[in-house]
């Protein structure tokens, strides 16, 4: 009776303890929830990687660790077997603790007298790793608690997934893939057996298991963990044997750094870290990236000392930045570091197309209008061409083909400054807000600095039938396009670049015919100090700018000889290269034409050869021209003055009169008065 009672005692106290204990429990769960530092993505450091996803540049986290974001699918399925065999075999059976480890922990350790087994789960390790504390009874017990929240809030994947991007792997190593890169230079998801056994018992003791400092400490606790896989039936004997005769193939964590940098493409690796401080994928081709650099480098070796070169490639269609030199030595302690890609400088010439694109747009100009090339004069401005002289009046595609400065800055001037500006802008060239007040007429000669990204987006927009878009560097980025250009202007523009006006044994002919179609300006700064080359394909845009950071000049740096040979080596690459020219472009609608052709410059009055009688002793003449332009008349060498242009009283003897328009053009007429 008495023991009876005792049983029912201890019933009720147990089942009393219990209710308390859930009560508690209950109490607990809604009391301390789960922070949500336990749900955060697992930090990490930025990385940019190219298109093909291998890295370009790297750098630790906040923290100075090394780590990287990997899913799940992107982890090799032997090392997720490893690490469920070594740290937590029944972790796909239990909700956060395992009561059997807990049973076989307690027994181990009250038979050894110490701590000899943990029971952690993975869930619990992922706590301890997110929440650090010193290894106590008290802390196993949040530990725990902690476990059971996050098993109801996440899936066993999700905690997989957050475990391995977390654990540690020697040093300033967290998570598998940047473990994977860094010991073995391939990522998680390739690694093979023993790659995935050595790493999956590296979190035990990361830092006495180190593989490049303790070889021997390493190679056993991958024997231990390739047991683990043979009881759990994941690998056969035979993987094992195998597995464990293999060497551990480690690299020295001190090089980590170089597993995270690329010799190519640093300029665009730094750039892109810049603009995305968390980083991401860009669009840089590697093995395009690999033969821009090699020809840049090798152009540069045939230009003098010092000099900088810089390309910028975009894919058109896409407007992708595909690759992209920013210097050839990034190393250079001076200013190898400087992105000639972004720097603004002079385009020089270059921005002519898109001039002259204004004045077709505007109905204004078509590629066989005649333009006038003769000496300008603007309050003092008294610009010339490249090459002394003047050819009088050319159409404008050979104005425009040869680059002639004069009827460019006519045209500048007839279209009007700030719609030239205007389109220069739509194209996608960025130009300062008083733009049109600071560029003036000299826009056409390259008074305002531009970048060579913008100016080689713009040469896509030609490339893309009149419709620009923004280059894009990262593939989620967003690329909003609208129309520049119409069809018609921006084929007859790409057209008149396409013709081929230089000698044959050019370097960008070959037999005096191309092996490949590409259509390109070229543009040289004042003082010699940017030398430039920009065109298109119709499948990508090139860019080459060649000078000196600095701005010091040098008579070499002329666009036709030294930028533009490496954009022809580039254009007729094989992996750059297109064959096929577009068909003829339709005839510009020409509305109002912008040069009509005007009378021949006479004097009229007095006209030559004439003869007048001086009554009183004095002849009345009044000076007129056949055009109303303005200009000025000279007598005999001498500037008459306003009042003197329209009466002049003239004594018995020879006279010149000559009348010069403020264009340059000049007539004359001899006569006589007795």
């Amino acid at each position: 009776m008495r023991i009876r009672k005792l049983f029912r005692a201890t019933l009720f106290a147990t089942a009393a303890l219990s209710a308390a204990a859930g009560l508690a429990f209950q109490i607990c769960w809604y009391a301390f929830p789960l922070p949500e530092k336990y749900l955060d993505p697992t930090p990490v450091g930025p990385v940019v990687l190219a298109r093909n996803g291998r890295p370009l540049l790297g750098l630790t986290d906040r923290n100075g660790q090394w780590t990287r974001p990997v899913r799940l699918k992107g982890i090799s399925p032997w090392l997720q077997k490893a690490t469920i065999a070594v740290e937590d075999r029944r972790f796909f059976e239990h909700r956060g603790i395992d009561p059997i480890a807990v049973f076989r922990a307690a027994g181990q350790n009250i038979t050894r007298a110490r701590v000899v087994s943990g029971a952690s789960t993975l869930t619990m390790q992922l706590c301890r790793l997110l929440s650090p504390r010193p290894r106590t009874f008290t802390a196993k017990s949040i530990e725990a608690f902690r476990a059971l929240q996050i098993e109801s809030r996440l899936d066993k994947i999700e905690i997989l997934e957050r475990y391995l991007g977390l654990a540690p792997y020697g040093g300033n190593i967290r998570g598998v893939e940047a473990a994977s890169r860094i010991w073995f230079g391939k990522s998680a998801a390739d690694l093979c057996l023993p790659e995935a056994a050595l790493l999956a018992g590296l979190p035990q003791s990361p830092s006495r298991l180190r593989p490049d400092r303790y070889p021997e400490r390493a190679e056993n606790r991958r024997a231990t963990v390739l047991r683990a896989m043979v009881r759990e039936g994941m690998i056969t004997p035979a993987e094992f044997r195998s597995a464990s005769e293999q060497p551990l193939g480690v690299r020295p964590l001190g090089s980590a750094a170089d597993r995270w940098r690329s010799p190519m493409g640093r300029h665009v690796a730094w750039w892109a870290l810049y603009r995305r401080p968390e980083g991401g994928r860009t669009t840089i081709d590697l093995d395009l990236q690999e033969v821009v650099e090699e020809r840049a480098l090798a152009h540069a070796a045939t230009l003098p000392a010092k000099t900088d070169v810089s390309v910028v490639v975009i894919h058109v269609e896409s407007g992708e930045i595909r690759a992209l030199v920013g210097s050839t030595n990034f190393d250079d302690p001076a200013d190898g570091q400087v992105n000639g890609a972004l720097a603004w400088r002079s385009p020089g010439s270059a921005l002519k197309p898109f001039l002259f694109a204004a004045a077709f747009s505007a109905g204004r100009l078509g590629p066989r209008s005649p333009v006038p090339d003769r000496p300008l004069d603007r309050r003092g401005y008294r610009p010339g061409n490249f090459r002394p002289g003047y050819a009088g009046t050319v159409t404008a595609a050979r104005a425009l083909q040869t680059s002639l400065n004069l009827p460019a800055l006519r045209i500048t001037e007839a279209v009007g400054i700030s719609r030239c500006v205007g389109v220069l802008q739509s194209a996608g060239i960025r130009l300062p807000q008083d733009a049109a007040a600071r560029g003036g007429l000299a826009l056409a000669t390259g008074a305002l600095e531009v970048r060579l990204l913008d100016l080689t987006n713009a040469y896509a927009t030609l490339a893309r039938e009149g419709v620009q878009r923004a280059p894009r560097l990262f593939f989620d980025e967003e690329a909003p396009e609208h129309r520049a250009l119409s069809k018609d202007v921006s084929a007859a523009i790409t057209d008149i670049l396409s013709v081929d006006h230089r000698a044959p044994n050019h370097p960008s002919s070959a037999s005096g015919a191309f092996p490949a179609w590409f259509s390109w300006k070229t543009g040289t700064s004042s003082g010699s100090r940017d030398a430039l080359a920009v065109g298109h394909n119709g499948t990508f845009a090139i860019g080459v700018w060649v000078g000196r950071f600095s701005g010091a000049g040098h008579p070499r740096y002329i666009g036709a000889t030294a930028a533009e040979p490496l954009l022809a080596t580039l254009f007729l690459h094989p992996a750059l290269a297109v064959t096929r020219r577009p068909p003829e472009p339709p005839e510009i609608a020409i509305r109002r034409p912008l040069f009509a052709k005007r009378e021949r410059l006479r004097v009229r009055s007095p006209s030559a050869g004439t003869v007048l009688l001086a009554l009183d002793g004095r002849a009345v003449v009044r000076p007129a021209a056949s055009r109303q332009a303005p200009g000025s008349w000279f007598l005999n060498g001498r500037l008459l003055t306003r009042e003197e242009a329209t009466r002049l009283e003239l004594l018995p003897g020879t006279y010149v009169l000559l009348r010069v328009e403020q264009d340059g053009e000049a007539a004359r007429a001899e006569f006589r008065v007795q």
